[in-house]
């Protein structure tokens, strides 16, 4: 297969630092193995070796594929290492180290490793073990704190940890990573309970954390136990002790180290490429796309990319490809008229290998239920059309997807919407079902058992957290004494319940009595869901819950309102369609848990994601959904580095389209006018 002159420019490239700007559709995948091809080929020593990173197990698998298949790179099979950053440290660890350690990464694991493995830590420090222990519904956000420090480039066997903390902090904000520490780190502190209470500052606050979060580190290596970032973090840290004063004897050594997609690593993927390179004493050419960085949640920053030479202490020679191969012509200059707004980027000079034009439309809709019965019947072309990946329905968040979900399935519709399945079926959304059928059947006869269950289960979302068992044990026998037949009775009775709703402080009925009244009241599906957006805190967006229970990182309350309307008072009726659609995804995860490269459902015609989980596929049709402002950018985008950040995450989503783009806005949200997404102005499709 021939190389276009900026992918040849790039293989044939002796700098021993290199920098590949490589936009998306443009060849990387077959440049970097022609890197390596190459690179083998001219090198001296035919038994050098290569280790190339990726940074997903589907990435990662394309390369292997595309190596052991097209003979073209038959002669570097056995010299290249083809992983994922993760897998190549778990591996590193477990051969080097300790054969025998045990890999934690799901929920439950993370809850009983701070209940029953790291009791004896935090038991001893009478501040920490009073946080703690009085929280054990939280002992899973302890965990994730505990390995955001690791993702943040934090270390816990620093000399000075107080030092070390504070100064890592300004190179954190150096590099952009202020929201991320915001987020994850200090706003997890003050969840938990961690924050300076009266009478200490903070600087002693950190101080009683990074002491305990020093003893768990040391004590799960101890207890050879290590989590996902473990996998990253005791690597780098054997790789430092063991060769401080040296480096890989040969012929163990890799002699060039290329990392993919670059710009969505962290700082702690950073310092492990970093010691990997020394120790190696390797070539290194990075990959990536600046303006395709959309990761920041996960700590990924842009300068990374943009400024290699201030990490790694050399200069680097940049390669930017130049022909895209995926998109049509006109859309290539739309998506980069949009992204050339940025100012925090390297330009780029990209042609349309393709020289046919897309269809790119927009479309504008008096309200939301509009715009979905346009996604429907556009769902429905799709997938009698045939064609594998026909449609892709891309969103900014989940809970924009719940409604088209529920239409889709109560239509007979057959659609792929695998990262979103946990909304649908995540306890906190059985909740909300549960909420809705009680205002639907106030004041119908049931038995007193179901009706007093169901009440508290009401009353377990008044407030951000359940009522405690032992208050609601005796709340319970109360209610049961007096054998109420419906909801509305159970409300009166529960009204003179004389005993304290929660353990500390004084809690009468009247004050989760009032706003489950007002619930109960409502005469629409689309009242009732407000209603309990507004009532019920226990459902209200909460982010340490959101760890546990995606629901709350995102409640759908406002799609879901505004696609009710369709529902009248048809309660019945809204929630037989919820159920069909909580059915079918329940189907839909059976035996179906792998990584998505093996997954055959990726070939359906119909896909809903979020702009996010879209990056690295490409649709024939893609249908942009609410291209509104507040959504588009999100409205608490505020910054100058927040806005160039959706504005990435907008050019990912429209660069995923391969014949068609569609981008959907309405003109009126639950009975609020809302404008147009400026993202359209910007790539000179509305004048607005």
């Amino acid at each position: 297969m021939d190389l276009d002159p900026s992918q040849l420019r790039f293989c044939e490239s002796e700098a021993p630092r290199l920098r590949l700007l490589a936009p998306a559709g443009s060849g990387k995948t077959l440049s970097l193995l022609w890197r390596c091809k190459f690179l083998h080929e001219k090198g001296r020593d035919r038994n050098q070796r290569f280790l190339l990173f990726t940074f997903t197990r589907a990435a990662r698998d394309e390369l292997l594929h595309r190596v052991h298949t097209d003979d073209t790179f038959a002669a570097i099979r056995e010299s290249v290492r083809i992983d994922t950053v993760n897998r190549w440290g778990y591996n590193y660890l477990r051969k080097q180290v300790n054969a025998s350690l045990a890999l934690k990464s799901e929920k439950k694991d993370m809850y009983a490793l701070v209940k029953h493995v790291l009791r004896p830590v935090w038991s001893k420090q009478p501040a920490i073990a009073k946080v703690i222990s009085k929280s054990p519904n939280r002992y899973a956000d302890v965990m994730r704190l505990i390995d955001a420090l690791k993702t943040a480039g934090f270390r816990h066997d620093a000399p000075d940890l107080m030092s070390a903390f504070a100064n890592h902090l300004v190179w954190l904000q150096g590099c952009g990573l202020t929201r991320y520490v915001e987020a994850n780190i200090e706003k997890e502190l003050d969840s938990l309970g961690f924050a300076p209470s009266q009478g200490n500052s903070q600087l002693k606050m950190f101080s009683r954390f990074l002491r305990f979060w020093k003893e768990v580190c040391e004590h799960l290596w101890a207890s050879a136990i290590i989590t996902m970032d473990d996998q990253k973090y005791w690597t780098l840290i054997t790789l430092q002790q063991k060769y401080a004063n040296s480096a890989f004897p040969e012929p163990n050594r890799y002699h060039h180290i290329m990392v993919d997609e670059f710009q969505d690593i962290n700082p702690l993927d950073l310092f492990l490429v970093q010691e990997l390179v020394r120790v190696n004493r390797s070539t290194l050419t990075i990959v990536g796309d600046d303006d395709q960085a959309v990761f920041e949640w996960r700590g990924a920053v842009p300068k990374f990319i943009l400024q290699p030479q201030r990490y790694f202490g050399e200069a680097f020679e940049t390669h930017t490809l130049g022909i895209n191969y995926r998109s049509p012509a006109n859309l290539l200059y739309l998506s980069q008229r949009l992204i050339a707004r940025n100012l925090n980027r390297v330009p780029k000079n990209v042609r349309a290998m393709r020289s046919e034009n897309a269809e790119i439309r927009h479309e504008s809709f008096p309200n939301h239920d509009a715009a979905i019965a346009y996604v429907a019947e556009l769902a429905r072309e799709a997938a009698q059309s045939g064609h594998t990946r026909a449609l892709a329905v891309l969103s900014r968040k989940k809970s924009q997807l719940i409604p088209i979900q529920i239409l889709l399935t109560s239509e007979g519709i057959p659609y792929y919407a695998k990262e979103d399945l946990n909304v649908l079926l995540s306890e906190a959304f059985a909740e909300l079902r549960t909420i809705l059928e009680a205002v639907a059947t106030f004041r119908e006869r049931r038995s007193a058992n179901d009706v007093v269950k169901t009440f508290l289960r009401c009353c377990d979302k008044v407030r951000t957290y359940p009522i405690p068992s032992v208050c609601s044990r005796s709340l319970y026998g109360f209610l049961m004494s007096r054998t109420p037949r419906t909801l509305a009775d159970c409300l009166s009775e529960f009204l003179k319940y004389p005993g304290n709703l929660r353990l500390s402080g004084h809690t009468e009925a009247i004050e989760y009595g009032y706003p489950i009244a007002k619930v109960m009241g409502a005469k629409t599906v689309t009242e009732a869901i407000e209603l309990i957006e507004c009532e019920m805190a226990g459902l209200a967006k909460h982010y340490s819950k959101g760890e546990e229970d995606i629901f709350y990182k995102d409640p759908p309350f406002l799609h879901l309102a505004d696609f009710a309307q369709r529902y009248g008072s048809d309660f019945f009726r809204f929630i037989d369609d919820v159920d069909a659609a909580i059915a079918s995804m329940a189907s839909a995860t059976d035996g179906n848990q792998e990584d998505e490269a093996g997954d055959d459902d990726l070939q359906r015609p119909v896909h809903l994601m979020t702009a996010l989980r879209a990056k690295g596929k490409e649709f024939r049709t893609v249908a942009i959904l609410d291209a509104n402002d507040g959504m588009w950018p999100i409205r608490y985008a505020e910054t100058t580095e927040e806005l160039e950040q959706e504005r990435r995450v907008f050019y990912v989503a429209v660069t995923r389209a391969e014949r068609r783009l569609l981008l959907l806005s309405v003109r009126e949200l639950v009975g609020k006018t809302v404008e147009i997404t400026p993202f359209l102005r910007e790539m000179g499709l509305t004048e607005r």
